[in-house]
């Protein structure tokens, strides 16, 4: 009789964690709180300490969770009980980044790994880096292991930041209360030519060089306006080269209006609205607001689709593929499942499987059979 599907991915997980390379780890991690989960329920047990790497390596070896969560609190007494009695000592900075629902759901196409992917580079690329100061040494950046991303603040200037700062980063970063209309206004302006003054209007807005979201749409804006294509799309106009130079040069004066462009407004609110990273759709703002939040341990396996949360350089985020570069289990190896449900084609470890009737059975690489089996749409047959 074949093992039930928690038991069998339990087993595999404990193989996993006892001959892997590289071991789920985790910063200061005497200071942390764990939380292991099982087949119902992601946290089962919390309230969890380990003095060093080995020991808690030792028990996952021992006890196969199928989900491993820490703090992203350091605390005096991690294990203490209730919160309070813990002391929180402060806190890393971290974004959860996840793919928005799709039809694609309980699976994940590529369409939504790159929407999420893009995502997270602009959080680190466009606001982290620039705004805030950091290097590419203060960030971590990890595979969720499932639909998305996590990317952790390393610096000591954001650990003592309560709720409410890291709720006004969020804001920040989400751009929340920031009108499209702040960043124009209109000034008189007049020419004299010999006896005879014009008077006009001029539409006064943000420069390349400027700081924040102004800077941000400025430079955004003048880097759709240099490929005529693209710039073909907000006006015909802008297609011809000195329509397009005329328009730029005005922008780094502050000038808007150089070039009339039909329903201005509207072509150029599209690009502000999507300077904003999403965190009310693809960013879990409360994670970063709760300084008290468990969230994946970095290179450990997600039991929701036995990848790997694997920790991923930002100069390697571009060519990441989480369905090859962040399996724990090999396609050399066969394993024999039963679909519980129709399989769509899904895109994995570079190619494209077949669809999958309801009750067929077969034999797959190991990583897909995992995978199918901890989206609870398989058994092991």
């Amino acid at each position: 009789m074949n093992s039930p599907p928690h038991e069998w991915l339990s087993l595999k997980f404990g193989t996993y964690y006892s001959t892997c390379l590289v071991k789920p780890s985790i910063r200061e991690i005497s200071k942390r709180e764990f939380g292991f989960g099982g087949w119902e329920k992601k946290i089962e047990f919390r309230h969890m300490q380990f003095p060093n790497e080995a020991e808690f390596v030792k028990q996952l070896v021992q006890d196969r969770p199928l989900y491993v969560s820490c703090s992203a609190a350091y605390y005096e007494m991690p294990a203490a009980r209730p919160m309070q009695k813990k002391n929180w000592l402060g806190a890393d900075l971290i974004f959860d980044l996840d793919a928005e629902a799709h039809s694609c759901a309980p699976f994940t196409c590529e369409e939504c790994f790159a929407k999420i992917k893009m995502q997270t580079q602009r959080l680190i690329e466009e606001f982290l880096m620039p705004d805030f100061g950091l290097s590419e040494k203060d960030v971590q950046i990890n595979f969720s292991g499932s639909r998305g991303y996590h990317v952790r603040v390393f610096k000591e200037e954001f650990f003592p930041l309560g709720r409410e700062e890291r709720r006004e980063i969020v804001d920040y970063i989400q751009g929340t209360g920031l009108e499209y209309s702040s960043l124009f206004h209109e000034e008189d302006r007049s020419i004299t030519i010999g006896e005879r003054a014009s008077h006009f209007k001029m539409l006064s807005g943000p420069t390349p060089t400027q700081g924040g979201y102004r800077g941000k749409f400025a430079r955004e804006a003048a880097k759709i306006i240099s490929v005529p294509e693209k710039a073909g799309a907000i006006s015909p106009k802008l297609r011809h080269p000195e329509n397009a130079q005329k328009f730029l040069k005005g922008m780094e004066e502050g000038d808007w209006s150089r070039v009339p462009i039909t329903k201005r407004d509207e072509k150029f609110r599209g690009i502000f609205e999507s300077l904003r990273v999403r965190l009310s759709d693809q960013v879990d703002a409360n994670v970063t607001c709760d300084t008290s939040k468990i969230l994946r341990v970095p290179d450990s396996i997600h039991g929701g689709s036995g990848m790997l949360a694997k920790t991923i350089k930002l100069s390697q985020l571009e060519k990441f593929d989480p369905t090859a570069d962040a399996l724990a289990f090999p396609s050399s190896k066969m394993e024999k499942v039963r679909f519980l449900q129709a399989i769509p084609s899904i895109a994995w470890n570079g190619e494209t499987t077949n669809e999958h009737r309801a009750g067929a059975a077969m034999e797959l690489p190991e990583g897909l059979a995992v995978y199918l089996v901890a989206k609870k749409a398989a058994e092991p047959a």
